[in-house]
Parts: C-alpha cells; sequence; structure tokens
C-alpha cells in the first residue's frame, strides 16, 4: 500500500475497533457512520494484503497481524496527540522558551521581582538569559536571538519596540580609604578628576560612555582605564585603590570588601524593555504582558 493512501482516520477506526470490539461501537464513538468505518476497514485491509479484524455477529476481534498493527498504530496516534498537545501549549504560552537579554546584574528590585512572579506563574517556560552591551542586544533582537532585553533607557532603538519601566539611582564605587566616603552623596564635580575603571567585559562600555557623557558635559574629559577583568575583579582593583567605577543600584546592593558605595547627586538611570514587534513567540507575549502590568502598578 502507498504510504499516501493511509490517512490518520483510517488508523483511528482500526484503533478504536480494536478497543471496542464492534465498529457499531466505534461508530458511536466516532461519530461516524458503521458503513464508513467496515468499508474504510476493509478497503485498508485490501491495500495491506492482511486481514486486520475476524468479523462474527457478536463483533469483531483482531488477527496476528491486525494486533501487530494496532501495537504500532497506537503508538503512533500517542505520538501524534502528545505532538498536538506540546504544540498547543507553546501556542498558549504555557511552555517554550523565553531568551532574556541583560545590560545589567539581575539582583533584585523590578527586574528581580518581575522575573520570579514569571517563573512561578509559567513553570513550563524555560528562561534563557544572555549578556551584552546596548549593542550587542540589539543586533541579537533584530536577528531574532533574543526575544526580550532589559537594559538601561537607549536613545535610538530604530525599528524596535521599547517600554521604560523603572529607574535605579547611580553610585560612584570607591575605596574605603578615599576621602569621598565621609560624604554622603557626590557630585559629579567631585570626582571630575579621578580615574575610572571600566571592564572590557558587559557592562564597561555601557559605563563608560555614561560617564564621557556627564563629565564631558560640565566640562571635563574623563581619564577612563580599560581592564579586561571580570566584574568581580575590577571591584577588587577599585579597593587597592587602582581607581573608582559606577554602578547602578543593583550592583550596589552587592557587598564587596574594601569597598564603598555612595549615591551620585542626582542621577538616577531608567531601564527599559526592547523587543522586536515581529516576535510572535507566545511565551515572550505573556512575560511582555506581565512586564507591561508590573510597570503599571510599580
Amino acid at each position: 500500500m502507498k504510504a499516501f493512501e493511509l490517512e490518520l482516520r483510517h488508523i483511528r477506526y482500526v484503533v478504536t475497533a480494536a478497543r471496542f470490539g464492534s465498529f457499531r461501537k466505534a461508530s458511536s464513538r466516532l461519530g461516524v457512520r458503521e458503513s464508513t468505518i467496515s468499508r474504510q476497514v476493509r478497503n485498508l485491509e485490501d491495500g495491506l494484503g492482511s486481514s486486520l479484524f475476524l468479523r462474527k455477529r457478536s463483533g469483531v476481534s483482531l488477527t496476528q497481524a491486525g494486533s501487530i498493527f494496532v501495537e504500532h498504530a497506537q503508538a503512533a496516534l500517542n505520538e501524534i496527540d502528545r505532538a498536538v498537545g506540546d504544540v498547543g501549549t507553546i501556542g498558549r504560552g504555557r511552555s517554550g522558551t523565553v531568551r532574556v537579554g541583560l545590560s545589567s546584574p539581575l539582583a533584585t528590585g523590578f527586574l528581580g521581582e518581575l522575573l520570579i512572579r514569571f517563573c512561578r506563574q509559567h513553570e513550563a517556560v524555560q528562561l534563557e538569559f544572555v549578556e551584552g552591551t546596548h549593542t550587542q542586544l540589539f543586533e541579537d533582537l533584530e536577528r531574532g536571538n533574543l526575544d526580550i532585553a532589559f537594559m538601561a533607557a537607549p536613545l535610538d532603538t530604530g525599528s524596535l519596540a521599547t517600554k521604560r519601566l523603572w529607574s535605579e539611582d547611580v553610585f560612584v564605587v570607591l575605596p574605603e580609604s578615599d576621602a569621598l566616603t565621609k560624604k554622603s552623596e557626590i557630585a559629579w564635580s567631585d570626582i571630575r578628576l579621578k580615574q575610572f575603571l571600566v571592564t572590557e567585559a558587559t557592562p564597561g562600555r555601557d559605563i563608560e560612555a555614561f560617564v564621557f557623557r556627564h563629565l564631558s558635559s560640565i566640562g571635563y574629559s574623563p581619564r577612563i582605564q580599560r581592564d579586561r577583568v571580570s566584574s568581580q575583579t575590577l571591584m577588587q582593583l577599585v579597593a587597592i585603590g587602582r581607581g573608582i567605577s559606577i554602578a547602578s543600584q543593583s550592583v550596589a546592593e552587592t557587598s564587596f570588601p574594601g569597598i564603598t558605595y555612595r549615591r551620585l547627586e542626582g542621577c538616577a538611570v531608567p531601564f527599559s524593555a526592547v523587543w522586536s514587534t515581529e516576535n510572535d513567540n507566545p511565551p515572550f507575549r505573556r512575560l511582555l504582558s506581565l512586564t507591561s502590568g508590573q510597570a503599571a502598578t510599580a
């Protein structure tokens, strides 16, 4: 029998008839005329070249060939039903994967609370995280490698959609021995001559641009030292007096030996969600909806 001649309904007719031992009961179960089931099963048997059922007045029973066919057919139907169910849960946003880009640590606060809530409400959805600079995250979003990114409010998102969500105070990272630790808040003019340390890794480039933009606005060209080290090692470099750095509130919630944080006067960074309007990934849409709802009540 040619593969294209075998239809899914034929398989269901055979499996259901075998289950109930009757074409009449299979007809009632499937909502199909008994004569249709009998005829289609007979056509299937002719095509296979083997009888699947022994027909009696009391009903039908499987032949040896029929038992083998039903065993494999039932397994195939189970896989098809499972595939339909899995696709359905993804389509309803109940499972699947959401790829999230980050330009700063999660810590607590708005983003941490958002992801905790989402995971509790959608336990079957897998979250995958990527850290990167604004440029890297933009590229990944445009290429479809990310579903959504949370970052310090970008100046220009191009074709990407954006929604401002929360703001974080900015802190100066100082060694404990620095005289500026005696102040409760620090102005840009206080640190205009300091050497700033940033990492080559995320979010070093964004911090560098932030420092340059603010000090340039008051007429100073900042001294910036870029090191190919981790954020943790950078903190250690600050602790031994190699320079100072800048951190968001989420970073400042983490303590490091030899480090003191001081709020940067009148300086807060807005954070936004950025995504492609062409993205129709259902679980991502659920995260986006939750994000908007939390922002409205924040």
